[in-house]
């Protein structure tokens, strides 16, 4: 990808029936810190501290802003179209490796909203972003064993399960396994003929 292609991806909005997919503020300080301050999320998610501090909300900003301007990640803001003030619920993204033309994709959201297809509706947007957008080969996308549901949402996304990865993250002083998910171009073409 150039830097004049990188550029125009700067302030990129997303849309979904339901969902406005764009960029992080600090406005959002306040939600990101109400939601992610949560051992549920925390659990699960595995850079996001418990407890959860205003320090990290803008360490999270800074970085996704930084990582935005060089191309090297693509964090959004999950708000609901229905919301007047299209506060914060959760957060999606591509963390890309340039040079193998590949993303890891990754997300969460605020408990409230859980269980009811937000997530499953922003990854869809962000697999057809990454492939359609940004030209990826392949996205991967990794769920804690104690987190069968998001594999759920991978499943519904036609992510195809690629391995069990033992022991590959350390949280605190455990050592956790990980399912990893996958879905190539070639895979996606194929699902968007079915």
């Amino acid at each position: 990808m150039t830097n004049s292609k990188d550029q125009n991806l700067e302030n990129i909005e997303l849309q979904t029936k339901r969902l406005i997919l764009n960029s992080l503020s600090y406005k959002d300080i306040p939600k990101i810190i109400e939601y992610a301050n949560n051992p549920k999320i925390s659990d699960n998610v595995i850079n996001i501290p418990f407890p959860y501090f205003e320090k990290d909300a803008i360490f999270w900003l800074n970085m996704a802003n930084q990582d935005k301007k060089t191309g090297e990640a693509y964090k959004f803001a999950i708000r609901k179209k229905e919301d007047e003030n299209l506060e914060f619920i959760g957060g999606v993204g591509l963390l890309l490796d340039k040079k193998h033309n590949k993303a890891e994709l990754g997300y969460w959201i605020g408990e409230p909203f859980w269980s009811k297809g937000f997530v499953s509706e922003a990854v869809e947007k962000i697999i057809e972003f990454g492939f359609e957008t940004l030209k990826l080969n392949k996205i991967i996308a990794n769920h804690f064993l104690t987190n069968p549901a998001s594999g759920k949402i991978m499943i519904k996304n036609k992510m195809i399960r690629e391995a069990h990865l033992k022991d590959h993250y350390k949280k605190g002083d455990k050592y956790l396994d990980v399912i990893q998910y996958r879905l190539t171009r070639e895979e996606y073409q194929e699902n968007k003929l079915k």
